[in-house]
Formats: C-alpha cells, sequence, structure tokens
C-alpha cells in the first residue's frame, strides 16, 4: 500500500539538511502534470518551457531512463473574476534496452477554467479543467479514447489575510502530480518578513522567492513531480496507465527583460523517482531510479 501524499512529502522534507529546509516555504506549480491547484496569475499570457534531464540509471543495473519535457500554457483573464486557457504537457520517455508497452511519447492536454471571488480580507477560488492524457497513438484518434484517458483537474482554496505580511491558504485540490490521480488537501502561508523576499509554506509545494534586483527575481521550491498516462501499443492491441511518481527540488532565475517578457532558467534535481509500466510482454514492472539532474528554460509573454 502506498503512503499517502501528506506523509510522503513531510518525510522527504524532514529528511534534508536543516539549512536547505529554511529556504523552503508553499504552493507552487508542478511541472510534469497539468494542474489547477496553483494560484493562477493575474493577467493573460502566453507561456513555453523546455526541460532536458540527464540519464538516470534503473536500480538493479538493467537499464537506463532518459526524459525531456516540453510545456505550452495559454491563460487568458476576462474579468477580475473569470479567466479560462488550454495548456499542454509532452513528455518523451525512454527506458534502454527495456521495451515499453507504449512509444514514450506522452501528452497531457487540459482547458482549465477559473473564478475568484474577493470579499474583504478573505478570497475564494473555483478552478476546474477536464483533461486528456495519454499517448501519442491514443491522442491522435478519438476513436481509442476511454475512461482511463480523461482527468478532471480541480480545486478549491480559500484565502484570509491573516495580517499585512501573511496569508492563510487552504482548501483540496484534484490532480496526478502524486502519480495515481487523486483529491488530497492543499495548505500554506504566504509570508513577506520583508519586501523583497516572499516565504510561502505549504503542501503540496513549498517555495522561497527573492527579489534580487527590480527586474529579477530568484527562487527555490520543493514539490510533487508525477503524472498518469493512458497508454496503448504501436497496433492498439494492447493499453494500460503509466505512472510516474517524483519530488523535485528546484531553483530558477527569472529575468523581467521586457514589459510582456519574462525569460526563466532553471537547474533542479527530482528525486524519489519510480515509474509503473507495463512492459511489451504484458508484465508490469515497478522501476526505481537515481536521482537526476535536470535543467530548463522558459519564457512569457503577457498581452
Amino acid at each position: 500500500m502506498h503512503d499517502a501524499p501528506s506523509k510522503k512529502i513531510f518525510r522527504l522534507i524532514n529528511a534534508l539538511p536543516m539549512g536547505i529546509c529554511a529556504y523552503l516555504l508553499c504552493p507552487s506549480p508542478s511541472l510534469a502534470s497539468a494542474e489547477v491547484c496553483q494560484q493562477p496569475g493575474n493577467y493573460s499570457h502566453l507561456s513555453l518551457a523546455y526541460y532536458s534531464y540527464d540519464e538516470s540509471a534503473v536500480a538493479g543495473n538493467i537499464g537506463h531512463i532518459k526524459q525531456e519535457n516540453h510545456h505550452f500554457d495559454l491563460q487568458y483573464k476576462l474579468s477580475e473574476t473569470w479567466g479560462f486557457g488550454v495548456g499542454h504537457r509532452y513528455v518523451i520517455l525512454g527506458v534502454d534496452p527495456i521495451e515499453l508497452q507504449t512509444n514514450g511519447h506522452l501528452h497531457t492536454l487540459y482547458f482549465p477554467l477559473h473564478k475568484q471571488t474577493d470579499s474583504g480580507d478573505t478570497s475564494f477560488r473555483f478552478s476546474i479543467a477536464p483533461a486528456l492524457s495519454a499517448s501519442s497513438n491514443v491522442m491522435k484518434d478519438a476513436g481509442e479514447y476511454s475512461s482511463d484517458s480523461f482527468q478532471l483537474l480541480a480545486a478549491f482554496i480559500w484565502s484570509t489575510k491573516l495580517s499585512e505580511r501573511a496569508t492563510l491558504r487552504f482548501g483540496a485540490c484534484g490532480d496526478s502530480r502524486f502519480g495515481d490521480y487523486q483529491l488530497y488537501p492543499s495548505i500554506g502561508i504566504d509570508w513577506r518578513p520583508r519586501t523583497d523576499v516572499t516565504i510561502e509554506l505549504g503542501f503540496p509545494t513549498t517555495r522561497l522567492t527573492y527579489r534580487a534586483q527590480p527586474d529579477i527575481d530568484l527562487s527555490l521550491r520543493i514539490a510533487p513531480d508525477g503524472n498518469e498516462w493512458h497508454v496503448k501499443s504501436k497496433d492498439l492491441q494492447k493499453e494500460s496507465q503509466l505512472v510516474v511518481e517524483a519530488f523535485l527540488l528546484e531553483g530558477t532565475v527569472n529575468w523581467r527583460a521586457r514589459k510582456q517578457l519574462t525569460l526563466t532558467a532553471s537547474i533542479g534535481r527530482q528525486f524519489h523517482n519510480r515509474y509503473d509500466v507495463v512492459l511489451y510482454d504484458d508484465s508490469r514492472a515497478r522501476l526505481y531510479a537515481d536521482s537526476v539532474t535536470r535543467i530548463g528554460a522558459a519564457l512569457e509573454w503577457r498581452f
């Protein structure tokens, strides 16, 4: 039986050196999975991102895993209350020399809708997003879709102002950031001890942001980084669920190059990596891989 997600992440944080824990402080986005738990930006934007992973050895010396991620997000802010958009996560996953049932080209396409209501020092956000999460040969043919191909991402988040420098957030979210789709609590405290420092301490994600210059932000965060896909073999005769569980510790540099344009560079460490897969011979395998470094680049255009 798997550990509850809350026990997993708190055990991971406690295992980190105390010097690091002092800098890991809130909810921010999971970069592998599509999700709506994070507070969306209060502006319209288009963003693109690319992440490359080092090769990771599978436990038992039975193979190596190579991965790269491509992200696309478009969000349109209709008003102070409503926003909607579209997002796409494309993961290329290769396990050599093991032959998976899928070709390793994994897609998640989702359509988030957000409603935000504010009343004095309190606010409530409801977000929902139907998502199609499947391998490429399933995605390209609607006749191959099934209930296993779809997810319903959702978030119900309340916020209340504790002081001029602190805000409490709490609620519930549903997505696949922990691997299998599940509902889980979301809670956090956003604290600004100084005008140039924001500490966001929470579950499932924690982050510290420091404004080094008026147009440069530095941040460090820890977050679950999993997802789930419905996959089929090349001849479409075999099907299964591919599940990835992982956690990510990542540092980023955000540069506001222009009023509308932000450029981001990142480096992180993905750890506690587990892959539940079905091999081409129909046998199910649980693969554990070494921790791996990833680097990334992203751009965001506001309009």
